[in-house]
């Protein structure tokens, strides 16, 4: 770490990665390694790797009721981050006391998952859930880094990805999805196999769930909605176009956006559209698809096309209330906060090394900051420090809110950079999962 603390600087040898459209079929058998180093082998094929593979993914509930970033950390006691984005309204903020998670950092541990970490972990009751591309996971109790179990699925770390979607922790299971179109549920105390469903699509678009229900889009055009205890279908709702962003929920309604351009608004309970907004058809017009998923928080929908147009809707209507240029693609999702002491603010990254802090309300830019390479994946917000990274730079950032200054440097970097437990900050690289603690 080269600006706070102590850690040595880690560089992987691989080659930098590219955010691609994977498509695979994977069979094999799974191992499942439990913290006394015994074996047992699982003789079924697809449906035992989902199911394995899904218990890689552990986390806590919030409904984020308290806010666009829910309850407040303390840094004395744990908070879950059970899914991408921390809560159902994926507004990816954990709000904290003055001081209790920023910078000054030091590194206190890594492990090493030996591929890239496509999503950060899943973090319930102080033990992340890890998971690299090729299905391999371990979980990890954070205030020792003792690995409490692990699966292998693919010890080689060689070959197609098949794992690109954040697991996620709801009411004692375990939920993923997985690139052959299985998703599957799992006791998370016991990795005793609950369901396993097999839809004929690609899934890229990251399990959500809440009330009870479990939602998810597909590269077939449809949004599912699922029972989570069950898996049964409760109601399929068919979009103009692949769904490849993952869907966020807030006041009875989900969000979620098509490769298409639109951006959608359905009624959780029954799958009932209430709005669409095809940004197509209204200025600036354009037909950039949405990989980026909605964060939803101070009564609008944000997100940005690929062609790194950031968009505003009005949560109620659908109707666009502002629109940003970024000047280059946006693959990332907004992070949505409220910092005391600052405006409202949504912070995203572009292929063009710029951050920017973009007033939330106008969409104004509040201030921009040049990374050195492009950002190719989605900020994360602890206390009062936002966090960004490139590949090519290899390098994560911490950026103060309140001075727009950079007050953490790793070298290291992934996707989402940065996600915390309410105690200690987990750095998410290219193949690790690093364990920071406050000084």
């Amino acid at each position: 770490m080269r600006v706070t603390g102590g850690a040595r600087a880690f560089r992987p040898s691989a080659a930098l990665p590219m955010k691609e459209v994977m498509r695979t079929s994977t069979s094999g058998r799974v191992a499942f390694v439990s913290h006394s180093g015994t074996k047992s082998t699982l003789g079924i094929l697809i449906a035992s790797l989902a199911v394995a593979l899904v218990l890689a993914g552990c986390g806590g509930g919030d409904d984020g009721a308290q806010g666009p970033g829910g309850a407040e950390a303390s840094g004395g006691s744990y908070v879950d981050w059970p899914l991408f984005g921390r809560i159902p309204a994926r507004t990816h903020y954990l709000p904290a006391e003055e001081k209790a998670l920023d910078p000054p950092l030091k590194q206190a541990w890594s492990v090493n998952t030996h591929a890239l970490i496509e999503f950060p972990p899943a973090i319930h009751d102080g033990v992340a859930y890890v998971i690299n591309k090729y299905g391999n996971g371990k979980a990890v109790r954070l205030g020792d880094r003792k690995v409490l179990w692990e699966i292998n699925v693919r010890p080689s770390n060689r070959g197609k990805p098949n794992f690109v979607t954040a697991p996620v922790y709801y009411e004692g299971r375990i939920y993923g999805a997985f690139l052959t179109g299985h998703l599957a549920a799992g006791d998370a105390k016991t990795g005793k196999k609950d369901w396993v469903r097999k839809f004929d699509a690609h899934l890229e678009s990251s399990p959500l769930a809440v009330d009870g229900k479990l939602y998810l889009g597909t590269d077939t055009t449809n949004l599912l909605a699922l029972d989570a205890a069950s898996g049964k279908t409760l109601w399929s709702f068919n979009a103009p176009a692949a769904i490849k962003a993952s869907p966020s929920y807030d006041d009875g309604k989900i969000f979620f956006a098509d490769y298409q351009s639109s951006m959608f608004a359905l009624d959780a309970e029954s799958g009932i559209p209430v709005w669409r907004s095809n940004t197509s058809k209204v200025p600036p017009f354009g037909r950039g698809g949405f990989f980026s998923s909605p964060a939803v928080a101070f009564g609008r929908v944000y997100a940005a096309r690929d062609d790194g147009t950031v968009y505003a809707f009005d949560e109620k209507t659908g109707k666009v209330e502002w629109h940003f240029e970024t000047g280059a693609a946006v693959y990332g999702s907004p992070a949505v906060a409220q910092v005391p002491g600052t405006p409202p603010t949504v912070y995203i990254g572009a292929e063009n090394g710029r951050f920017f802090a973009l007033d939330a309300s106008t969409g104004k830019p509040r201030w921009r900051y040049d990374v050195g390479g492009p950002i190719p994946g989605t900020a994360t917000v602890i206390g009062h420090t936002v966090y960004t990274s490139s590949f090519e730079t290899r390098e994560t950032t911490g950026l103060d809110v309140h001075t727009h200054k950079p007050t953490f440097h790793l070298d290291d970097a992934g996707y989402t950079p940065m996600v915390s437990d309410g105690e200690r900050l987990f750095l998410i690289g290219y193949y690790e999962l690093i364990g920071l603690e406050p000084q």
